[in-house]
């Protein structure tokens, strides 16, 4: 697997041995209703937040734009232009840039359609928030985590779609 595209050690439990705190070995037990990581020295828990990501729903006509995924999970699947918030990056810029990143196409973030909580990804749970965008300028081009980049008509979707997410929000256009 290309490790530039493993986020396991940063966004999940599955690499944490020693507790940020007092570097004691970590443990599992039931809180709130979870089996969660801690402390079996100084007691501390450990919350992992979900990722935050977005991904855009571009409209021309009676098509959406979609991408092939390159990387796992699920590479080789078709689904919405999206990615991972940057750090102090406002939500719709980081689909601005997602969708440029993965089409070439510059596109006008025209409003937010949706967010919601999943645990679809196997590297971490995410919120997303889901945009509509309209494209201003580019040439449509894979790039960055994409091996292919296409509109396809609400008609003919692929079936092989990445996350059932996106197919429910794709879906909800053909209404």
């Amino acid at each position: 697997m290309d490790r530039d595209h493993d986020l396991d050690a940063q966004v999940n439990s599955e690499g944490l041995r020693y507790c940020p705190r007092c570097a004691e070995r970590l443990g599992e037990r039931h809180v709130r209703g979870q089996v969660r990581l801690y402390c079996v020295r100084c007691g501390y828990v450990l919350y992992l937040p979900p990722a935050p990501v977005t991904c855009v729903l571009v409209a021309r006509d009676d098509e959406v734009l979609l991408v092939r995924r390159k990387y796992p999970p699920k590479a080789g699947q078709w689904c919405l232009p999206a990615g991972f918030i940057e750090p102090g990056e406002p939500p719709a810029d980081s689909a601005a840039r997602e969708v440029l990143e993965e089409t070439g196409l510059t596109i006008e973030v025209t409003g937010l359609v949706d967010s919601w909580a999943s645990a679809e990804d196997p590297r971490t749970p995410v919120v997303c928030f889901a945009f509509r965008g309209a494209v201003v300028a580019g040439t449509l081009s894979p790039g960055d985590d994409a091996s292919e980049a296409r509109f396809f008509r609400l008609e003919e979707l692929p079936d092989e779609i990445a996350f059932s997410t996106h197919r429910a929000l794709i879906e909800r256009q053909r209404r």
